[in-house]
């Protein structure tokens, strides 16, 4: 009697993606350790070949193997289950903060549930700014671009003059001050906080 074959059904979409999200992250937290496919493989006994399809989605793995990789990796398994974590900040439900500054408009683009991260746009009248006391943040570092106009930026007591496009990086536990020098013109100005913690 001849053996019935049937061909294989592709996975369902929803499956097909939790498995390219799950190789994702496989992948994504392997080369963030520096580490091969090689390596992970040693590590725990599986095919580079298998490791290779988990990563992009192609095959499935057992709960015994994804454990496996994970102990390989040093990343609880649960991790890779997790939904993806995306904040959104609408332009709408954004109103004006007033946080530091003379003749100064703050706007917070951070979306709500980001705590190492925070983005600032600032506009700066005409001789507007911070000083002429010096502050520091209790975060790591500040970045700052100028998105038009010009910024002048004391920190400790080195002076810059950041013109439009320009960009700086600095410890934001340095005191510093800043203002806008020009008597005609606003500056608009971009600020990113981060925070390792």
């Amino acid at each position: 009697m001849a053996e019935r074959r049937t061909a294989a059904r592709p996975p369902h979409s929803s499956a097909s993606a939790q498995l390219e999200q799950i190789g994702f992250r496989l992948r994504v937290a392997r080369e963030e350790r520096g580490m091969t496919i090689s390596s992970v493989a040693e590590f725990t006994g599986l095919t580079k070949g298998f490791i290779s399809q988990v990563e992009r989605g192609l095959a499935s793995a057992s709960v015994t193997s994804l454990a496996a990789i994970c102990d390989a990796l040093t990343m609880p398994m649960g991790r890779l289950f997790d939904p993806p974590r995306v904040f959104v900040s609408r332009r709408s439900e954004r109103g004006p903060a007033m946080l530091m500054g003379n003749g100064v408009a703050d706007e917070i683009l951070t979306p709500p549930g980001q705590s190492n991260v925070q983005v600032i746009e600032t506009v700066v009248e005409p001789g507007g700014g911070f000083e002429p006391e010096p502050y520091r943040l209790p975060v790591d570092r500040e970045f700052v671009v100028v998105l038009a106009g010009v910024l002048e930026m004391r920190i400790e007591a080195e002076e810059f003059l950041l013109e439009e496009g320009d960009s700086m990086s600095f410890d934001a536990r340095h005191a510093h001050i800043w203002r806008n020098p020009s008597e005609t013109e606003r500056a608009r100005v971009l600020w990113v906080l981060t925070s390792h913690a």
